[in-house]
């Protein structure tokens, strides 16, 4: 299957050379590269203009005469594919061995599976694991970093939205519509990306300001994620099933602790769930503890006890039984 990888280019020119080195030394899977160049330095502009003339067949150069955003960037670089896989690539990756590859084969044994992320070391891997291959977890909503992305999805939802321009948020609203047309988001594991994050992004003076005018917007139109704990004190945690994959289908950060022993709850695998057990002796204890340390306050608390319930109230905990 053919795949056109978009790389949206500002600046950078040594971090794009060594992203396309890696993609020319490690992808093996028929590709066609597309540079959207958003205004780059002359530097950049001049580098980019001699690799698209060495390699015409393979490289195809769209220069904007100012940076236009990274959502636009992408989206003009849709409009200029026919292929029936889109990558989306930000010019400070490095790509490793087979990772087109390994993505587009997992893609194609589900079709309910509509965008992919590699494993990469910014979503938690240190580095490459190919005796993974083939395994996937699904995610609440994938990353734009690299983002491999059927074409059937986007002309059933739809590019990336304008509004966040420059950039941070598009990616997670593109999610949430593919999320609701019926497919599902995953993280491919034996596909392997180094992201340096935000190299072109934090360059801008007033890339706070926008990033939280994008998060507003975000939260504003999908509701903002939130963090559940689920603490299951009884033998019978099936009660909670259905209440925590509805968090995680909406996109929230869930917490699962059990006691240890207890029965196992039939959930799927999935980035945004995290289950633990903790030992019998001291459990109310330990749970108290693992609840009120955390920086990042639960939004939400969800337990079969009556008693942790009423605890965590009088701390300002939003908790039901």
């Amino acid at each position: 299957m053919k795949c056109d990888i978009i790389i949206p280019v500002w600046n950078e020119k040594k971090l794009t050379a060594r992203c396309i080195e890696t993609i020319l030394d490690n992808t093996h899977s028929p590709y066609r590269i597309i540079i959207i160049d958003n205004g780059s330095d002359s530097e950049t502009a001049q580098y980019l203009n001699e690799l698209a003339g060495q390699r015409p067949e393979l490289i195809y150069l769209k220069r904007n005469d100012k940076n236009l955003g990274f959502p636009k960037a992408v989206n003009q670089g849709v409009e200029l594919s026919d292929a029936p896989y889109i990558c989306i690539l930000n010019n400070d990756t490095e790509v490793h061995k087979d990772w087109l590859t390994e993505m587009i084969q997992v893609a194609e044994k589900d079709a309910g599976i509509g965008v992919i992320n590699p494993a990469s070391n910014n979503l938690g891997q240190k580095g490459p694991a190919p005796e993974l291959s083939g395994k996937w977890i699904e995610m609440a909503a994938c990353t734009g970093f690299c983002m491999l992305v059927k074409r059937e999805v986007i002309d059933r939802v739809g590019m990336f939205d304008e509004i966040y321009t420059p950039g941070n948020f598009e990616d997670m609203d593109f999610s949430k519509r593919v999320v609701r047309a019926g497919y599902r988001c995953i993280l491919a594991k034996g596909a392997y990306v180094y992201h340096r994050q935000n190299t072109s992004f934090k360059k801008r003076q007033d890339w706070d300001d926008r990033f939280k005018r994008n998060r507003d917007i975000f939260n504003e139109r999908w509701g903002r994620p939130k963090r559940i704990v689920y603490i299951v004190t009884g033998s019978d945690p099936d009660i909670f099933k259905t209440g925590i994959r509805e968090s995680i289908k909406q996109g929230d950060w869930v917490w699962v602790i059990l006691k240890y022993g207890s029965k196992n709850i039939d959930l799927p695998e999935h980035t945004s769930l995290s289950i633990f057990r903790l030992v019998k002796i001291g459990f109310t204890i330990k749970v108290i503890w693992r609840v009120l340390k955390r920086k990042k306050r639960f939004d939400k608390v969800v337990t079969d006890s009556r008693f942790l319930a009423q605890f965590f109230k009088v701390f300002g905990y939003s908790a039901l039984s």
